[in-house]
């Protein structure tokens, strides 16, 4: 029964707003070294429970858990034990309206298909070392336009926020370590101390994630009425999204996991086309227009794998329940 009523409500999210399946490129840290996210962009039921990201549910990259699980507990106002208790390591709570820029931001970060081809590292697995000794990550962005508005909005409502920032960088990612030796409170600074405006607080406090960009045609938005067609999947269409990630090949068949039976769901039930994967733009490697491969076409990335290239290639439908995803042409250095 619940997974009738699951599919009823699946079908009523696709019929009202447009779908568009894409691989969901950014791989998300979560317990015991499992990485969080979808495979892919399908639908998604958000009950009444769940207030935020629900702009998402007609293509998400994240499950309702994962949207629901949001939040700035542990990140500004504690001593980094992940409790959302004021402590004396921290700098007092932030207000509801700046915290809402943020999980605005976190939302896209992991529901929007769209932030996964700004994906900064070339391999994702978490027990890989980079040649200069350093590991990296599969959520990481490098540099991914911010819409001017909305970092501009943000400075205005935080700027009288206190936040635990430690020099030089000052930045999202350093909060922790500074709330761990903030014992007199000396590392409390508002955010117009640490930034003059949005376009310096965009562009540092997240590191190389984001960029301020004032034109608004190359640039994403960090929300959109709950029912719209994403508005992101029309900015910058022609940039493609990089190789899948060794480790995150995507069941071509079956992309959808069940949100209550926890089972694998066709393509077509989670409102995606049969052939999805094959379709311009879905970020997939067969599609032509993923990051550049080592096989240069469908039935040269079958082959390699030792799947019956024509049939698989001439029949979408019967693809094999794992698609094959050529090796990733190497790896940028981390920070």
């Amino acid at each position: 029964m619940a997974l009738l009523h699951y599919t009823l409500l699946l079908a009523g999210l696709v019929l009202a707003t447009a779908q568009e399946c894409d691989v969901c490129h950014l791989h998300h840290p979560g317990l015991s070294g499992i990485t969080t996210g979808k495979e892919v962009s399908s639908a998604e039921v958000f009950n009444s429970d769940a207030t935020q990201c629900r702009e998402y549910q007609s293509e998400s990259c994240c499950t309702q858990t994962e949207a629901s699980a949001i939040s700035l507990a542990g990140l500004f106002y504690d001593n980094g034990d992940g409790s959302d208790t004021y402590t004396n390591y921290g700098c007092g709570k932030v207000s509801d309206t700046c915290q809402a820029f943020f999980i605005d931001m976190q939302c896209f970060h992991k529901c929007d298909k769209n932030a996964g081809k700004f994906r900064k590292f070339e391999n994702c697995q978490a027990d890989t070392v980079q040649d200069d000794g350093t590991y990296f990550d599969g959520e990481e962005m490098d540099r991914l336009p911010v819409r001017a508005s909305h970092c501009n909005a943000m400075f205005e409502a935080c700027k009288d926020e206190r936040y635990c920032a430690t020099a030089p960088k000052n930045s999202i990612f350093e909060i922790e370590y500074c709330m761990q030796n903030n014992f007199d409170g000396s590392g409390c600074r508002t955010f117009q101390d640490v930034w003059k405006d949005g376009t310096e607080m965009c562009d540092n406090f997240f590191e190389e994630n984001f960029q301020y960009q004032a034109d608004d045609s190359i640039s994403y938005v960090m929300k959109f009425p709950e029912g719209d067609a994403n508005p992101n999947n029309l900015v910058l269409t022609d940039k493609d999204y990089p190789n899948t990630c060794v480790g995150h090949e995507v069941n071509v068949t079956h992309p959808h996991v069940d949100a209550y039976s926890g089972q694998r769901v066709t393509a077509e039930a989670a409102g995606c086309a049969a052939n999805w994967h094959q379709l311009p733009g879905s970020g997939h490697p067969l599609n032509g227009t993923a990051a550049e491969s080592e096989c240069s076409s469908c039935k040269d990335c079958y082959s390699d794998l030792g799947f019956n290239a024509d049939a698989e290639c001439d029949a979408p439908s019967s693809a094999p329940s794992q698609a094959p995803s050529p090796a990733p042409s190497g790896g940028s250095s981390p920070k």
